[in-house]
């Protein structure tokens, strides 16, 4: 409860007025980018992953549309504007962006970039580390001990959950599979403590005449940490994906985890992705095509403003 406390008091000082009303100055003067990286948006459903409220959702739409000029990858050059350029950037294609953010967006008549794994997609089940932090938040303690996979199950929940995700998103290809497998199979025997789930085709499809659609590889392993012949077939992989089963132009690549080199963000650029999307929590700009995201989460409205303004990052 102290943290807390100190947590609010400390959101509220950083979102005062002058500071925010500065920010925001310099944010026009040096014609920078600010990317949201959002993910998931919905009620508390006793999962360790941390998703947005919807109701603050609703707050933060309304106030960010107040403070930016809300825009997408695609148009963002060619708007005129006196406020700051800002996009809304999520992950993963939740089913949850069907059901609750969406409304929102459509009742302020917002536009957003929505990054989905076709791997998700065609199984309806979202990255498994994901999963698993359903799992931790909700399955009794005697079942965490049987999760196969080697962590420690005692202690809070949240840093269960966090410390288990982290042990398998950066595996290379050859663990991360078989890895996933062996979750998969135990996990999907308990889905009542499951509750994250994928957009279909057709949400896609729908979605897509109004939101900007883009790739966040095709299975969701972090490339960093992959040989190069399985991220030029991921990437291949995507590009056919969307021009077959989806019928869309995909020109977005959001890498996962933001993990990337800088001969991958070439590659990628060479297979015909115009807009790269990596996290760094920096300000971006026009110029290389590549964008930094501020990974976004937030349990107060001034804890929402400060992460909207870029933190404390260097606005150069």
């Amino acid at each position: 409860m102290k943290n807390d406390s100190l947590k609010t008091l400390a959101f509220r000082t950083l979102t005062t007025t002058a500071r925010l009303r500065a920010r925001k100055k310099r944010l026009v003067g040096n014609k920078v980018i600010t990317v949201l990286n959002l993910h998931r948006v919905s009620p508390n459903n006793g999962s360790t992953y941390n998703a947005l409220a919807p109701a603050l959702f609703d707050e933060l739409i309304n106030y960010l549309k107040k403070e930016f000029h809300i825009c997408l990858f695609a148009d963002f050059e060619h708007i005129e504007t006196t406020k700051p350029k800002l996009i809304l950037s999520f992950d993963d294609g939740y089913k949850d962006f069907i059901d609750y953010a969406v409304p929102v967006l459509d009742k302020h008549k917002v536009r957003v970039n929505q990054n989905v794994i076709p791997y998700s997609v065609e199984t309806g089940l979202p990255p498994v580390n994901v999963l698993l932090q359903d799992f931790i938040g909700k399955a009794p303690n005697e079942l965490l001990k049987k999760i196969p996979l080697e962590i420690d199950t005692d202690g809070d929940r949240h840093e269960v959950g966090r410390k288990a995700s982290f042990a398998i998103k950066y595996l290379p290809a050859a663990q991360f599979i078989p890895q996933r497998e062996m979750l998969l199979d135990f996990l999907l025997n308990y889905p009542e403590f499951l509750c994250a789930s994928a957009m279909t085709k057709k949400d896609i499809l729908e979605i897509s005449a109004v939101h900007e659609i883009g790739a966040h590889s095709y299975e969701h392993l972090s490339m960093e940490n992959q040989y190069e012949a399985y991220f030029l077939e991921d990437l291949k992989r995507c590009k056919t994906y969307f021009s077959e089963e989806l019928s869309l132009d995909c020109n977005i690549y959001a890498f996962p985890n933001g993990s990337a080199t800088q001969e991958q963000v070439h590659q990628a650029k060479e297979q015909g992705f115009d807009h790269i999307l990596l996290v760094g929590n920096k300000y971006s700009t026009s110029r290389s095509g590549v964008f930094n995201r501020f990974t976004f989460d937030a349990h107060t409205m001034d804890e929402a403003k400060y992460k909207s303004f870029g933190r404390r990052a260097l606005i150069t």
